[in-house]
């Protein structure tokens, strides 16, 4: 109950001393000044009493305390009233305190019969040490200084009054000395206390920068290494085949290098814009017309990706001044954004309007209906380098520059920008601007001007149908190839490279590359990490923890070359790490040797099924999910109406993807390998000379007795007849 008393009288405490804006060392500082007046208020009013009620004499005494204490309680109102200059007005009070101890010092007739009022001008400048402003503090101690040294001259002129026994100067030495050391002890170790906080606070704040660092040079790498990997893939495929990919390599090159300049053009402007170097160069025209060449510049992108990108203008015209450069960053960022995040079938809408009530203001909403934004990721998403990561169920690319950047422009436009977003409904993004009418028409090729920077926006979008490889019939021996990347630039590259020896499938997220690969059961994955619906680590983790897809080798190809990313990943089942971008050599080496290490697992499973159960985290599902294959088939030897389907209910797989998860095994068909396992069991049974022929073939599922002698002889060469002489 005391616990609950003394957290309630805290927390009126910091009610009472904090206001709007006030900073976390500020509201320390006003709470410790605070708690300290507070202390020595009481102790030296109470003092102060007890010895006026023991000693009526001492008037000196008894004033010096009553005004001490009296200043000490007004300074508990002062600073829940103080909400500027809090150091300069303590300063000031302390300089009080300084000045009037001094003076009763006299009246007492100097140090030695001062009753240890001179440890009160130690006091002061110890309490002074939490000033941010040393200067203060020096001040303070030199006027201590001063005054002890002026007591001491004066000294020899000086009269001691009558109420300063011996007696009662002792007490008061003691008592003084010991309450004003006990309240120093205390100060110094809050002193201490909140240094290690601030040092804490310090070490922290350079981890998070130290993060922010570290986010931003991954997700900047990011972003140059995927368009690096086209660029460099592309120029080496131009060299080799120019009559194949002269003008399609040079049309990636350039869409690749556009995205490049994008990057570095935003960090460029968010440095002039720390630096207050960017100019505003405003022109007076017609705003509504301007948003609606921006729209339309996005409109074959979003028909692309099956989006209804949508204008509604309420107002039909709206000149006003403004920078047709910063202007077209500002909502091409903001189109581009909510292109990013949604999905086929979604709608994004632009809508300018004019608002009245609050001046004349444009006021411009950016709508659409993606899966949203969480609470806790809303208040960021402005930030530097911060990526929206909803558990990576929509994670998307980006550098984190975009919305950072399009904040410091609709800022230096002297507008605002802010964002609500429910998750499931979709985003809106509202940007007001002022309307002023001061600056020159705007120049008749006002849209011509912006054409280059809106096609850096625009490559990072630019997609190509990939269709996928028709199965032929040499394309059946081929080695089946899942590629799980959302870049089709990089997916056109890794195909160029990858058709002739493989037969192709390709997922643009990691959702669909889970859901494929189930499916379909390819010999061999190639997966990106960073991609929407689910990344390639999320992915890694469902195609090695699931029986169906838990053989097949995965390799991460990834623009994360750093060694904790490659750790993290080869930590999580993956078979190699690439990073981009990469040496088409390395690759193509990688894919086949992994394809060779697949027969390991094919000569230990393609023979009777005895093998012995091991630890190692690559065999562990292989042998359980062969051990049980095996269990089922044992267990119907002799029902020869026992097949394929029955199997796939035993092991709750389809009849597809166990038929390609025991091929990739074992080589053989489920028919050939059951056949097998009952022809040795009939030989066992045979050999052991307890059964003869027709009992064999019947306890193994062979009503057929020619048909059984016949496989019989074919698998071993010899006559079952002839086992038993």
């Amino acid at each position: 109950m005391r616990l609950f008393d003394l957290q309630k009288a805290d927390q009126w405490l910091e009610k009472q001393l904090s206001y709007p804006g006030i900073g976390e060392e500020e509201f320390t500082l006003k709470k410790t000044y605070w708690l300290a007046s507070a202390v020595c208020a009481i102790v030296i009013l109470a003092l102060t009493v007890i010895f006026k009620l023991i000693n009526p004499d001492l008037k000196y005494l008894f004033a010096y305390g009553l005004i001490i204490g009296i200043l000490f309680f007004l300074w508990l109102f002062e600073l829940m009233l103080i909400r500027w200059n809090l150091e300069k007005r303590m300063f000031g009070n302390q300089i009080f305190i300084t000045l009037v101890t001094f003076y009763f010092i006299l009246k007492l007739g100097g140090i030695p019969t001062s009753g240890g009022l001179v440890f009160v001008g130690f006091f002061v400048v110890l309490f002074s040490l939490d000033f941010h402003k040393r200067l203060y503090s020096i001040i303070l101690f030199i006027l201590y200084v001063v005054t002890v040294v002026l007591a001491g001259v004066l000294q020899p002129q000086l009269t001691v009054p009558a109420e300063m026994t011996p007696e009662v100067n002792i007490s008061l030495y003691v008592i003084n000395l010991l309450w004003i050391s006990s309240l120093s002890f205390l100060f110094v170790l809050n002193f201490i206390r909140e240094r290690v906080k601030i040092e804490k606070r310090e070490a922290e704040r350079l981890k998070e920068l130290n993060d922010l660092k570290t986010r931003l040079y991954s997700n900047i790498t990011h972003e140059f290494r995927t368009p690096l990997t086209v660029i460099l893939g592309m120029a080496e495929l131009v060299r080799d085949q120019p009559e194949v990919w002269l003008e399609k390599g040079t049309r990636k090159i350039t869409n690749s290098g556009r995205i490049l300049l994008h990057q570095v053009n935003q960090m460029l402007d968010l440095s002039k814009l720390e630096a207050s170097a960017m100019p505003v160069h405003m022109v007076q025209g017609d705003i509504i017309q301007f948003l609606h060449y921006l729209v339309e510049q996005f409109q074959s992108v979003a028909e692309v990706k099956g989006i209804a990108l949508n204008y509604f203008p309420q107002v039909n015209q709206l000149s006003m001044d403004y920078d047709p450069e910063k202007t077209m960053q500002v909502f091409s960022n903001l189109i581009s954004n909510a292109l990013k995040y949604t999905g086929s079938g979604g709608s994004i809408e632009v809508i300018p309007s004019l608002e009245e009530e609050a001046g004349r203001q444009l006021m411009v909403r950016i709508r659409d209906n993606g899966p949203g934004i969480s609470k806790e990721e809303l208040p960021h998403i402005f930030e530097r380098f911060y990526r929206i990561d909803q558990g990576n169920e929509q994670s998307i690319e980006g550098s984190g520059l975009g919305l950072a950047l399009t904040r410091e422009l609709v800022k230096l436009l002297g507008g605002t920008i802010e964002a609500n977003s429910t998750i499931g409904m979709g985003t809106e993004f509202l940007v007001t601007l002022p309307i002023a009418r001061n600056a020159p028409p705007e120049a008749p090729d006002v849209f011509s001007d912006s054409e280059d920077q809106i096609s850096e926006l625009l490559a990072g979008h630019q997609e190509e149908t990939i269709p996928l490889p028709a199965d032929g019939p040499e394309g059946k021996e081929k080695p089946s190839l899942l590629i799980v990347e959302d870049n089709r630039d990089v997916v056109e590259y890794l195909r160029s490279l990858l058709d002739p020896g493989y037969c192709i499938h390709v997922a643009d997220n990691g959702k669909a590359g889970l859901e494929m690969a189930r499916e379909s059961v390819p010999d061999i994955i190639l997966s990106d990490i960073m991609m929407p619906e689910m990344d390639g680590i999320q992915l890694l983790d469902a195609l090695k923890n699931d029986i169906r897809t838990s053989h097949i080798p995965v390799v991460l190809l990834t623009a994360k070359a750093d060694i904790a990313s490659r750790l993290e990943g080869l930590e999580r089942g993956a078979d190699a790490y690439l990073s981009k971008p990469f040496n088409r050599e390395e690759l193509f080496l990688r894919l086949e040797k992994l394809i060779e290490l697949r027969e390991i697992l094919r000569k230990r499973y393609s023979g009777d099924g005895q093998f012995e159960s091991s630890g190692d985290q690559d065999f562990r599902l292989e042998d359980s999910f062969m051990q049980k294959v095996r269990e089922v088939m044992t267990e119907n030897l002799s029902d020869e109406s026992f097949d394929v389907e029955q199997l796939c209910r035993a092991v709750y797989m389809s009849r597809a993807q166990l038929y390609r998860k025991f091929k990739s095994l074992t080589d053989k068909t489920i028919g050939e390998y059951l056949r097998t396992l009952r022809l040795k069991q009939a030989r066992e049974m045979l050999a052991s000379g307890k059964v003869n022929v027709s009992e064999a073939a019947y306890r193994t599922g062979f009503k057929n007795l020619s048909h059984f002698s016949r496989v019989f002889t074919e698998e071993f060469g010899i006559n079952p007849s002839d086992i038993q002489k």
